[in-house]
């Protein structure tokens, strides 16, 4: 059964996505745009009104016949005043009132501004890995780490500007440093380590099919390229996943321990390294870690939603708003 028209937008560092639906976990319609840092907060602004007019023209819709807005942002957010407190990737986000200029500009008075990793996971614990568990912490593991912690079905928020913040969390790392979870178990993080390693082996004269791969320039190394020689059995890149997954299950234990989810779920382009690589040794790990009492009470799980997840989880904000 439809319900009233809503939007939901995904404003990343990257990539912007708008989507329009009546239905429960349906995107009837998608714009996707890519973002150009360079243009700042307002050329993000100048898309988001694009991609709403176009989505709006093609199924004849005006503002009004819109019920509500949900946006998920890349960055920490006032979600109670709708304020977007600043972003790592694109200037001009600082304390902006994002929900009033939604209001202003796409004509509609039901909005709910979320940082993006809690939209995500709002949208896997409705619709995706986590229907019917709670409470649920999602993980999305891309050019950063983000986190989000879900109870029966709400995002949990702590004293108003947000929880579960894991990407933050300081970890066991190399060298007997305590770096960031996302410098080390973030796509970003690993393919620093990656380039940092290339650097080491042509200084001592050696060989890596990762550096071949990347044509001979560190720079240009990817996490992508450092999995799929993994998967080849290279030592090198064995090395560097299972330095990122042990960050990464130090975090998790902390986590279980202070929150006792039910379920955890991991998204994001780093997840996609698959079973074997990433989630079978993962869990292997966390369980030989964790608080004795609580193992066994929770599992380990890929998000099911895939790239438009937090347009999902925007759209539910909108409905959310709407009430």
């Amino acid at each position: 059964m439809n319900g009233p028209w809503l939007l939901g937008i995904e404003i990343g560092g990257t990539k912007l996505q708008v989507g329009l639906g009546r239905r429960q976990g349906a995107i009837e319609a998608l714009e996707r745009r890519a973002v150009d840092p360079a243009r700042g907060a307002e050329g993000v602004r100048e898309q988001i009104r694009d991609a709403s007019e176009a989505l709006f023209a093609a199924y004849s819709l005006a503002p009004a016949d819109v019920r509500g807005v949900g946006v998920g942002f890349g960055g920490p957010v006032d979600a109670e005043r709708g304020r977007t407190q600043a972003s790592f990737q694109i200037d001009g986000w600082t304390d902006f009132p994002l929900a009033d200029w939604v209001r202003r500009n796409l004509g509609v008075d039901a909005v709910s501004v979320h940082n993006d990793a809690d939209t995500a996971g709002l949208a896997e614990a409705r619709l995706g890995a986590g229907v019917g568990r709670s409470p649920i912490l999602y993980l999305t593991l891309g050019s950063g780490v983000g986190g989000a912690l879900i109870i029966d079905g709400r995002i949990y928020r702590g004293a108003g500007l947000g929880a579960a913040e894991i990407g933050h969390l300081n970890v066991p790392g190399p060298d007997g440093a305590f770096p960031e979870l996302e410098q080390v178990a973030s796509g970003w993080g690993i393919a620093r380590a990656a380039r940092a390693k290339a650097v080491e082996v042509v200084a001592t004269g050696g060989g890596w099919d990762v550096l071949d791969a990347a044509g001979g320039d560190a720079e240009r190394i990817t996490t992508v390229m450092v999995a799929q020689a993994a998967e080849r059995g290279d030592a090198r890149s064995l090395a560097l996943l299972d330095q990122a997954r042990r960050a990464l299950a130090f975090a998790l234990c902390q986590a279980v321990t202070l929150v006792a989810p039910q379920r955890i779920i991991l998204g994001g382009g780093v997840s996609l390294i698959g079973e074997r690589l990433w989630f079978e040794p993962l869990r292997r790990l966390v369980d030989s870690q964790v608080f004795p009492p609580f193992r066994g009470a929770f599992d380990i799980v890929p998000a099911a939603l895939g790239e438009e997840v937090v347009v999902h989880g925007a759209l539910e904000l909108a409905r959310d708003a709407v009430g």
